[in-house]
């Protein structure tokens, strides 16, 4: 059934100051200042599982003005793998998270798409989400939803086969996004960094992090060769990358970690425009 959440539960227990356990309040509910889920379903011609529709979810900040002069930056943010559109505002806490980095000043007030990236036929590299999205998920947000229309105001994020996402729109659909998160995830085998892909990518700003606990980190998949190894092969193009491994596996917790850190470190946040040779 469409919208539905994993079957799973999870119970958040606050941490006592003087046993000195992280803080991690910033994913708790607040009382007040809360945005708002909107589950929506908008036309995807050719998508199969519903056919020709396909679903979102969308968050708004506390007090979203639909006719604010500033239009509003875009999160992208996707889910892994046997899940759905819901993942992020179930188990994620999308909302609670937001709610509390926007209250502290941390982060921008911003619109997060969480779209359902399963029920589409075969294509390489997830080519047919990805031009779903940019063809018809894109204007259906800035049609309803007071967002910038320039792609220095979107990123995007995932974790794990969301992670896989954006690393193949980074690659290949380069110019849509200012900011690339990637989670859990890394580089594709074989992956090659011709001169003009380099130079889209000095342009955009790169996020990679994960769990150092994570098996995902020895690459033993086919498809990619973790994320460990992406920080390095990047580096090693000239691409600027920040990232983030924390104490953690393959989960929820270290999810919601890195997309605080990503947000409230990369996203949205203009590059640096020191030279290389700055305070030498």
């Amino acid at each position: 059934m469409h919208g539905t959440a994993v079957d799973r539960s999870q119970v958040y227990v606050p941490g006592d100051p003087d046993s000195g356990t992280r803080d991690l309040s910033w994913q708790a509910p607040r009382d007040t200042g809360r945005g708002k889920l909107r589950h929506v379903t908008y036309d995807s011609p050719g998508h199969v599982t519903p056919a020709d529709q396909n679903y979102l979810v969308v968050y708004t900040p506390p007090g979203y003005d639909a006719r604010r002069a500033e239009p509003y930056p875009t999160l992208y943010l996707s889910h892994g793998g046997g899940e759905n559109e819901m993942g992020w505002s179930t188990q994620g806490a999308l909302a609670d998270i937001m709610d509390n980095l926007i209250h502290t000043g941390e982060v921008r007030p911003m619109v997060v798409v969480m779209p359902n990236a399963t029920g589409y036929a075969s294509s390489t590299n997830e080519k047919l989400h990805r031009t779903d999205l940019i063809e018809r998920v894109f204007p259906w947000v800035e049609q309803h939803y007071n967002v910038s229309t320039a792609a220095a105001d979107r990123a995007y994020s995932g974790l794990s086969a969301g992670g896989m996402r954006t690393v193949y729109l980074m690659l290949d659909n380069t110019e849509q996004f200012g900011y690339y998160g990637l989670m859990s995830a890394g580089l594709p085998t074989g992956t090659t960094f011709p001169d003009e892909l380099k130079s889209a990518l000095a342009k955009v700003s790169v996020f990679v992090g994960g769990g150092w606990q994570d098996p995902i980190n020895q690459g033993y998949l086919t498809h990619h060769r973790g994320p460990l190894r992406a920080v390095r092969d990047l580096t090693a193009a000239g691409v600027h990358v920040q990232s983030d491994f924390i104490d953690g596996g393959h989960e929820w917790y270290v999810w919601r970690v890195l997309l605080r850190d990503f947000l409230t470190r990369v996203a949205f946040l203009p590059q640096t425009s020191a030279t290389a040779d700055w305070g030498a």
